[in-house]
């Protein structure tokens, strides 16, 4: 990532992401994957800095985007795997043959990494906005 001001300290992420950009650079044509998850992270670096140029490091989209600039790597479950292991779970307890499973997982959804317990009111009803009905733990198979 170059400057327009040479003098300036740099940070040690721009340093690190310099590094890696020559590296993936440097090699062969086989790291196509490599070198297109490079970009995509020096885009969602750019991106971030410009948050933080602009005061909106509060906001939970600036959150989010700082989780995967600094943690390009994390666990992300397929939604087939997270409920399956979800339910064994349940199986290694004998919840499954005693029905309890099937009442309980209408309390949990599927958020795109995990199996999570649903958010209620004060009365105890569970909020479904914003979660699609394929992800809510009643359409679990």
């Amino acid at each position: 990532m170059k400057t327009n001001f040479p003098n300036r300290r740099r940070r040690s992420d721009e340093v690190r992401m310099d590094k890696m950009v020559s590296k993936a650079e440097n090699g062969n044509g086989d790291d196509k994957k490599e070198i297109k998850r490079e970009n995509k992270q020096v885009k969602r670096l750019a991106r971030l800095r410009g948050m933080e140029a602009k005061g909106k490091t509060k906001s939970n989209k600036y959150k989010k985007l700082k989780q995967k600039v600094y943690n390009p790597f994390e666990k992300k479950l397929s939604r087939r795997k997270a409920i399956k292991e979800f339910k064994q779970s349940y199986d290694r307890v004998g919840k499954v043959k005693s029905g309890e499973y099937d009442r309980e997982k209408r309390e949990f959804y599927y958020d795109g990494r995990n199996i999570r317990l649903m958010p209620t009111d004060d009365a105890d009803n569970p909020i479904t906005r914003g979660i699609k009905k394929r992800n809510q733990g009643q359409n679990f198979k």
